[in-house]
């Protein structure tokens, strides 16, 4: 359905021929989309990126994060388990123009688990900043196991936020310390200290 149009940077450049082609191959993108539940809205991304570094909403944007893990998970994904939710959060972080995601910051208090790292030379009038702090249960444990994990991470959370570097790192935007926990795939816990 393509045309070759000549040659661009030692590679083939191909085109489309023709309105008709252009419609089709539009039509056939498109149900591609939708018979896989595929989306692609970058607008509503940019509201979940801008709500959470200006307003504070912190809940759909990890709502989001545990949404597409759900999704895009494979078998394989989850038997990586810990490792892969981590790898997953810290990679969609890192999607976010106006923070600086940092895995695992070393604090005089041990390290923070994810702290998203406010980009305040760039956006001056940004106030909030996180701690994220990620526990990972597997899928056969216990409702007693995620109030022991939820119960850690607010531990660590709390630590960490009193450090010395965190406090310099995210002055003069308000803090928020956040506890994720997942059993498996699902996300179980999602608060604000």
């Amino acid at each position: 359905m393509l045309t070759i149009s000549g040659m661009h940077k030692g590679e083939t450049k191909l085109t489309i021929p023709n309105q008709v082609v252009r419609e089709q191959l539009f039509a056939y993108i498109l149900d591609t989309y939708h018979e896989n539940d595929l989306t692609f809205d970058s607008y509503e991304k940019r509201k979940l990126v801008s709500g959470l570094a200006y307003d504070g909403k912190w809940k759909p944007y990890f709502e989001y994060i545990a949404g597409c893990l759900h999704r895009y998970a494979s078998q394989q994904d989850k038997q990586k388990g810990e490792y892969f939710v981590h790898g997953f959060t810290l990679a969609i972080t890192a999607q976010n123009p106006f923070y600086r995601p940092v895995s695992e910051k070393d604090s005089q208090e041990g390290y923070v688990n994810l702290f998203l790292h406010p980009l305040l030379d760039i956006y001056k009038d940004m106030s909030h900043s996180y701690i994220i702090e990620l526990k990972y249960a597997k899928g056969k444990d216990s409702s007693e196991r995620i109030e022991q994990l939820r119960r850690q991470a607010i531990e660590q959370a709390e630590r960490y936020a009193s450090s010395e570097s965190v406090q310099k790192a995210i002055s003069p935007t308000m803090l928020h310390k956040i506890i994720v926990v997942y059993r498996g795939m699902e996300m179980v816990v999602c608060e604000e200290l």
